[in-house]
């Protein structure tokens, strides 16, 4: 008798047990998947819950510009639905869009399709758990580094023509500063840094002026010195950029901002990358991408961008704007983002 129930108990043991493990190996379901810039690299969180994943369970492999994720005990969930993975717009000059499904029982495999020359970036695979104070699930993390703007510093310009219309000059001061700094220094000083950035860079660079001149000359009409600036652009030119510094009657006005013409779908491109440049530099309010109908713009027949590099009538940022560091800076987020608009496919 007391060895039925000895067996008896044995067998209820084994149940009980593989019911646990049953339990403890519960496959976990995707929630979300979103991509964001994150400095020096695009982050992927892919979001989970109802199971306990590690990096035994996560592996990684580049292809044919596709970044594989497989991930085993998983269940695809809301992920395998457009509405499950959101790509930020920081991250989508590296990623073009990402797709998610069921290959096999309790396996995913998450496609993340990668745009332009990067075809090897590093790739770093963390396990997160879930984090109140910041309302995120438990979450698989990737980083693909772009080595920031470092990155686009060894890109071939190709002979490509860029033209740098440093704004104003001569007898037009543009807008002048509290203490006497004006826009058509400042423009040209910033200018002629990136010209010799993009130069080594590989780039042929077209200036509208280099020198404190008018380029059409002193006095004109506006219009007659601006399409002289346009003019300037060879037939074949590849991009447009007009730099400016901006001003307003209220000194506490500040921030860059950049811009592109209507409808100009390029040319928004090229103001969006300008301006995610020049926000990385830090310290100044970005006032965002918009369009106008700005002459060099509009009249141009290529791509065309124009910046306001920050606000020269406000005392912080015109201290900034004389500062020949800060402008050497300026030039090298010029430089990045001209980089970045032909090494991913922006002369297509």
């Amino acid at each position: 008798m007391l060895k039925k129930i000895l067996t008896c108990f044995s067998l209820m043991l084994v149940v009980l047990c593989a019911a646990a493990g049953t339990v403890s190996a519960r496959a976990a379901e995707l929630t979300g998947i979103e991509a964001f810039d994150n400095e020096e690299s695009v982050r992927i969180e892919i979001s989970y819950g109802g199971g306990k994943l590690d990096l035994s369970d996560v592996a990684t492999e580049i292809k044919s510009g596709i970044l594989f994720v497989d991930m085993d005990n998983t269940l695809p969930g809301r992920v395998s639905r457009v509405s499950g993975t959101k790509i930020q717009s920081g991250a989508r000059d590296v990623i073009e869009k990402i797709s998610a499904n069921r290959t096999q029982e309790r396996h995913t495999r998450i496609q993340i399709h990668l745009r332009g020359k990067i075809t090897a970036p590093d790739v770093k695979v963390s396990v997160e758990p879930a984090n109140r104070s910041e309302k995120k699930s438990a979450r698989v993390v990737i980083d693909i580094s772009t080595g920031g703007a470092d990155n686009w510093t060894g890109f071939d310009g190709g002979g490509r023509i860029v033209v740098i219309d440093p704004g104003h000059g001569g007898s037009d001061a543009g807008a002048i500063g509290p203490s006497g700094v004006t826009e058509k220094s400042v423009s040209l000083a910033v200018s002629l840094k990136a010209q010799k950035l993009l130069t080594e860079a590989g780039y042929h660079v077209v200036m509208t002026r280099t020198t404190d001149i008018d380029v059409a000359a002193p006095g004109v009409p506006d219009g007659v010195e601006l399409q002289a600036r346009v003019d300037k652009a060879p037939p074949n030119a590849d991009l447009f950029i007009s730099v400016h510094c901006n001003a307003f009657s209220n000194s506490h006005a500040n921030g860059m901002e950049t811009f592109h013409a209507p409808g100009a779908i390029r040319g928004e491109r090229l103001a969006r990358l300008l301006n995610e440049e020049l926000e990385k530099l830090g310290g100044l309010n970005n006032r965002g991408v918009k369009a106008a109908r700005f002459y060099v713009m509009t009249h141009s027949k290529c791509p065309a961008s124009l910046i306001e590099l920050g606000f020269i009538t406000n005392y912080r940022e015109e201290r900034l704007l004389a500062s020949g560091d800060y402008q050497q800076k300026l030039a090298q987020a010029i430089t990045n983002a001209v980089n970045r608009y032909f090494s991913q496919g922006g002369s297509d």
